[in-house]
């Protein structure tokens, strides 16, 4: 018997299917990677760890502490200061200590931030509706449910690997 969350290794059609799997997601990374250059002309100024940082903020919805953003993107806490340091000054997050505890920093978007994560959301919307427009019912339907079951299993493996 296995010790607990131990799998066996891999052999024959798993290993082939789990090779495959890498793959695919290595080809996807590229692709997104190529479509993330896809930006509105307000944005081509980003590198690609302040959008990360401006989305998150945007999807947390909420003044965030550095400590507990710097682990959700998993950077360090140093790097998360010096690229949202930057992003702070040019206007897009803004930063408060917690009135509880001086020692708490929460950053969250500014107006400015929040007008720039939703202009890219808009162009990105309008380049999806670009493909959903070259494609068939039946093929954009099928292209929506796999996107979401991707989603869904990545959730449920976060998900798992943050039990105890």
């Amino acid at each position: 018997m296995l010790p607990k969350g131990k799998r066996p290794t891999s052999t024959g059609s798993e290993g082939r299917a789990a090779s495959e799997l890498a793959s695919i997601f290595e080809q996807m990374m590229q692709q997104l990677t190529l479509l993330g250059h896809t930006l509105p002309q307000a944005a081509v100024s980003f590198t690609p760890q302040q959008l990360k940082i401006l989305f998150t903020l945007d999807f947390l919805a909420e003044p965030t502490p550095m400590s507990k953003l710097s682990a959700q993107l998993g950077v360090t806490p140093g790097t998360l200061t010096k690229t949202a340091a930057g992003l702070v000054r040019k206007g897009y997050l803004k930063r408060r200590r917690s009135a509880d505890d001086e020692r708490v920093v929460r950053i969250s978007l500014s107006k400015e931030g929040e007008r720039i994560v939703s202009q890219i959301k808009k162009y990105r919307q309008g380049f999806f509706r670009e493909i959903c427009d070259k494609l068939t019912l039946p093929k954009r339907r099928k292209l929506i449910a796999s996107h979401r079951h991707i989603l869904e299993t990545y959730r449920r493996i976060l998900e798992e690997k943050r039990r105890p």
